[in-house]
């Protein structure tokens, strides 16, 4: 029953499963009385024409074929034999793929009960005809049976393998998970993918069937929230898929498609519109533009809009919705995802009057379609609330998103984080729409669910970043409204909620360390942990439960379970506060008030809080004894599109940087960058417009007089230095621009919380104790680069040296004129050298080496700093092995590319490198935004160590060299912000 292992697996390329199947050849038993030779192979012929036929393209003649094979097959089988059971099984696979899903399941059943009748002879393809049924059922919503029915296949398949390898196994296994995860048993299902997948790797040759399979599990990941997971997966599958199948086999386009939505999901829109490109580049050539391959278009409009690239989202989302249309008909789901993504693009051009009128006909048609719990149903209200928000129609947008909460509520428990972020945004609604204090009274009981929420995560002990960056969208909701109704205090407080980063946590993680070494106490904290694992377990099950429509019943009983483990949570919590109150609430994870933050600032000092969110982007300016809060209308979209040309404008390494993700580009040498062509690409619009956006008068006034400029931030400013912005000009050039740099002493902070921390007075200190690692071994004698990151190396020992950095280091050295030194370099500068360290005693630690991100090198999932290897150590200090170390070191200079760059599971500013030194117990850093050249890296280096040796303040003496370069020009380019920019004081 080959085509039943077609619909398995057209349902495996939308992220479901793959089955198996014995080959259309295999021997068919007859009635005693069967046809004859010739006319056996007559059926048989016919058969395999219809074989060869693909079902996607062509359904009705597929069909028709099937049709034909089945009329003839009855004029030699009598009615009701088996036999013609098994050939009309294969228009199972024809109503399903025409639309028919409820007529497939009723054919299915049917033919099930004569295959059954005919005994054990066709035993075998009554199951076979099961996984078709497996498929049907989860796309009616009937996860129950199908997991049940899934389960007695899998049973079946692992008796008939005897312990052989086998992709029957495998498939059952997957079909399993699927049945699993669509009932709400996340972990259940992804133990099962594992299993899937460990099947298949037992054969000798993994087969290629099993590429659906692979893929499966970082598509599980992702949609339960486990996005670090699901980034490590997925590039561990690409690996393999590439490793067993021909080079684009339309297979590989499927993970790359979950690729891409992995790097939308995580903000990081120019790695996906690379990645889901090659996904469709893939899918044409193979199948033409089929509706696979037009799925994946829209993942790239999507990633073009996040880009800000609307002209192209529109050209693209538009031609997607044609073929789909003119193909499967203009309800079919997949269309409908396609206009939506044509309404997405034509509101993030302005016209959202267009957008909005697409919207309602969409919502229409799934009106039409779906039951009232359907996702589809709600979301599409959700994104016809934020179209008529942005138009200024609140009328229009209070009565969609009421209806979406409407529906939520029937079905989602309150704490849902989606119905969180409705809640959220229906009070930002109401509040624009003049009920401030009904809107207020929303927004503050959604942000109180949120914060309990959040506080399980914290508990739990692992992060995941799906519903981390949910919360965090609700939260900006919720600071739109206090800040448009004037609400200081709530605003300020939701502004540190919706900010919260990971070097952030970071931080508070390296604060609250007091409970080390005591076992009862750990055991406490393993127990608590548990308990709310257990809890979001349940939580996500029951919501995927009503999401799918399951019996009351059914998800009363989830929510019995979920309320029974949250109270096992309230009393390891208690047992925990009992002993240690303090890791029940981590030092500085609570809000703080504006009055502790003016208490905590110098007088020289000013804060400026730039809050970057869905809707609008929020403003503080804070000094002692001024507050000042704006709003501006740009969305983080607009930001970030900001945000890309400006880098893109100062460093093509910039621009590159958002490629990491295993199809990083090549970085130029520098040799290939000119003086000129750096001083004619500038972004001089975009850093006005981003200045003019941050900076207004309001908030202006209250910084003017101030030299050091505290600054937290989130989203895509924190990859940016706010160093160059300078105000509009109307013959800008690099010589006349008005860097804010020329302003303010500049000093990132990694959380805000950070201002109440103990913090260095802001003077140099004498310094005891210096150790640096550089100039690692590598590349042969002679070969140099001129930046500090991969270039095109793909492993460790291809990366060329960098000779500059050993006299670096020891000018360094020099400089701060600390009693007790070590400097390895050479074959001394090892990962064991400085494991065995004891590096407890050291005050300044300095870096001048590769600075890696994730993807950079061959196999390399995370950033790094590069070492020399050899032995058991692979040359790579990864952010987790940094991690590891304890430090307490006053200062930590990472004289590298990218070490301010993010992390594969969070790329927010500050989330590889420069998070995990700052865990580790770094208290201030000196780390790169981009490539770096090598001259530049030296001088900026040396010169702010030197004057922090003579007892100048490091963030000041980073300025100064940095003005120097700008004016003084000691190196040709030296004035470029490509060379003078890069690096950031981090300071807590």
């Amino acid at each position: 029953m080959q085509k039943h292992v077609v619909l398995a697996v057209t349902m495996a390329m939308t992220g479901a499963f793959a089955t198996s199947a014995p080959p259309l050849s295999a021997a068919r038993p007859t009635a005693a009385a069967g046809p004859s030779p010739t006319e056996k192979a007559r059926l048989e012929k016919m058969r395999k024409a219809a074989d060869d036929l693909d079902e996607g393209a062509d359904p009705a003649a597929y069909r028709k074929a099937w049709e034909a094979v089945l009329a003839y097959g009855e004029t030699l089988y009598p009615a009701g034999h088996p036999e013609l059971a098994w050939l009309e099984g294969e228009l199972v696979t024809a109503d399903y793929l025409q639309g028919d899903v409820t007529g497939a399941l009723a054919r299915a059943e049917r033919l099930g009960a004569r295959l059954e009748a005919g005994g054990a002879e066709y035993r075998d393809r009554r199951m076979e005809l099961a996984n078709a049924q497996v498929v049907i059922l989860m796309t009616l919503s009937d996860h129950d049976r199908a997991r049940k029915l899934a389960a007695r296949v899998l049973e079946w398949r692992i008796a008939k393998s005897e312990g052989k390898p086998s992709s029957n196994v495998a498939a059952a296994y997957s079909n399993y998970a699927n049945a699993e995860f669509e009932f709400g048993n996340f972990d259940k299902a992804i133990e099962l993918i594992r299993k899937a997948n460990a099947e298949d790797r037992r054969h000798e040759t993994i087969p290629v069937n099993a590429a659906p399979r692979f893929a499966n599990l970082p598509t599980f990941l992702l949609q339960s929230g486990r996005l670090e997971e699901a980034i490590e997966e997925a590039r561990a599958t690409q690996a393999t898929l590439e490793g067993f199948m021909p080079k684009g086999h339309p297979y590989l386009a499927t993970n790359l498609n979950t690729l891409a939505r992995i790097l939308l999901t995580l903000g990081r829109p120019g790695e996906a519109e690379a990645v889901s490109r090659k996904a469709v580049d893939i899918a044409v050539a193979r199948f033409g533009q089929s509706q696979q391959a037009v799925s994946y278009m829209v993942t790239v409009a999507q990633a073009l809009i996040a880009q800000g690239k609307t002209d192209e989202a529109i050209a693209m989302a538009r031609q997607a919705t044609d073929i789909l249309t003119k193909g499967i008909g203009p309800d079919a789901q997949r269309t409908l995802m396609a206009r939506e993504s044509y309404a997405d693009a034509l509101a993030a051009s302005g016209d959202r009057k267009q957008a909005i009128e697409i919207l309602r006909e969409v919502n229409a048609t799934r009106d039409r379609k779906l039951p009232p719990f359907h996702r589809d149903r709600i979301t599409g209200r959700d994104q016809l609330a934020i179209f008529s928000f942005e138009q200024g129609d609140m009328e229009a947008a209070k009565t969609a998103q009421t209806e979406a909460q409407t529906l939520r509520r029937s079905t989602f428990p309150a704490e849902d984080v989606a119905n969180l972020t409705g809640e959220a945004r229906l009070g930002a609604i109401e509040v624009h729409g003049g009920d401030k204090a009904g809107g207020l009274k929303r927004v503050e009981a959604a942000a109180a669910l949120l914060d309990e929420r959040l506080a399980r995560l914290r508990a739990a002990g692992t992060r995941r970043s799906g519903l981390e960056l949910e919360i965090r969208a609700a939260y900006g909701w919720a600071l739109d409204a206090a800040v448009t109704a004037g609400d200081e205090a709530l605003a300020f407080r939701l502004a540190q909620r919706m900010m919260e980063s990971s070097a952030g946590r970071a931080v508070q993680e390296e604060e609250a360390r007091s409970a080390a070494g005591d076992p009862q106490l750990a055991e406490l904290i393993r127990e608590r942990q548990d308990a709310a694992i257990e809890l979001e377990a349940l939580l996500d099950r029951q919501l995927r439960l009503a999401g799918r429509g399951a019996d009351a019943a059914t998800i009363e009983a989830v929510a019995g379970q979920r309320k029974a483990a949250a109270a096992r949570l309230d009393q390891r919590t208690a047992a925990l506060a009992a002993r240690a109150p303090q890791l029940v609430v981590p030092a500085g994870s609570e809000p703080l008030t504006l009055e502790a933050v003016r208490e905590g600032l110098r007088s020289d000092e000013a804060l400026l809080i730039a809050g970057v969110s869905e809707s609008r982007t929020t403003l503080f300016a804070i000094t002692r004894d001024r507050v000042s809060m704006a709003m501006s209308p740009a969305t983080a979209q607009q930001i970030a599109t900001l945000v890309t040309r400006l880098r893109a404008g100062i460093s093509p390494q910039a621009a590159a940087a958002g490629q990491s993700f295993a199809l990083r580009a090549a970085s130029p040498t520098r040799a290939a960058i000119s003086d000129e062509q750096a001083a004619t690409s500038f972004d001089f619009d975009a850093s006005a417009r981003l200045h003019d956006i941050l900076l207004p008068e309001a908030i202006r006034s209250i910084l003017a007089k101030k030299s050091r400029l505290l600054v937290a931030a989130n989203a895509s400013l924190t990859t940016l230095p706010l160093a160059v912005l300078a105000p509009r000009r109307s013959d800008p050039t690099l010589g006349n621009a008005h860097w804010l740099i020329r302003d303010h002493v500049l000093v990132t902070l990694p959380s805000i919380a950070s201002v109440t921390s103990a913090r260095s007075s802001g003077t140099g200190r004498k310094v005891h104790s210096f150790f640096a690692v550089g100039a690692p071994e590598l590349a042969p004698a002679g070969t140099a680069m001129a930046f500090r990151s991969a270039d095109i190396a793909r492993q460790v020992r291809d990366l060329p040296a960098l000779p500059a950095t050993e006299p670096e280091l020891r000018t360094v050295g020099r400089a701060l004129a600390a009693p007790e030194q070590s400097i390895l370099t050479g074959s001394r500068a090892t990962e064991q050298a400085i494991r065995t360290a004891d590096l407890t005693r050291t005050n300044v630690l300095a870096f001048a080496t590769h600075g890696l991100m994730a993807g950079d090198l061959d196999g390399l999932d995370e950033p790094a700093l590069v070492m020399t290897p050899g032995g058991s150590d692979d040359g790579l200090l990864t952010a987790s092995e940094i991690m590891r170390l304890r430090l307490a070191a006053d200062w930590v200079i990472l004289s590298a590319c990218n070490t301010a760059a993010g992390g594969s599971g969070d790329d927010s500013g500050l989330a590889g490198i420069a998070r995990a030194f700052l865990y580790a117990g770094g208290r201030n850093l000196l780390a790169s935004h981009w490539a770096v050249r090598d001259d530049a890296a030296a001088y900026l280096s040396i010169e702010t160590v030197q004057k922090y040796g003579r007892g100048e303040d490091p963030a000041r003496a980073l300025r100064e060299a940095m003005l120097r370069m700008i004016d003084k020009r000691p190196f040709e380019g030296a004035e470029q912000p490509v060379n003078w920019a890069p690096f950031v004081f981090v300071g807590r």
